[in-house]
């Protein structure tokens, strides 16, 4: 009896699967150490009220989102 070869579901197999793995990836090396250190570590200026580094990671994580929500729409 032969059993079904399945595939990688680690390895994007379309176009789109492949811009949304880079885009979240690269999204969330700007949220880690060491890049978030060297960006956004100070707490001047102040912008809607919150020191930079909150915003900052508010737009980031908002980025993320974005791109999962992207990656659910496509099916991907």
């Amino acid at each position: 009896m032969d059993y079904p070869r399945f595939e990688n579901h680690f390895v994007p197999r379309t176009r789109d699967g492949r811009v949304a793995l880079a885009a979240f990836l690269s999204l969330f090396a700007l949220a880690e150490p060491p890049i978030l250190y060297w960006l956004a570590n100070r707490l001047e200026p102040w912008l809607l009220g919150q020191p930079f580094l909150y915003t900052y990671l508010f737009v980031v994580y908002a980025a993320l989102i974005l791109v999962l929500f992207f990656a659910h729409h496509r099916r991907l």
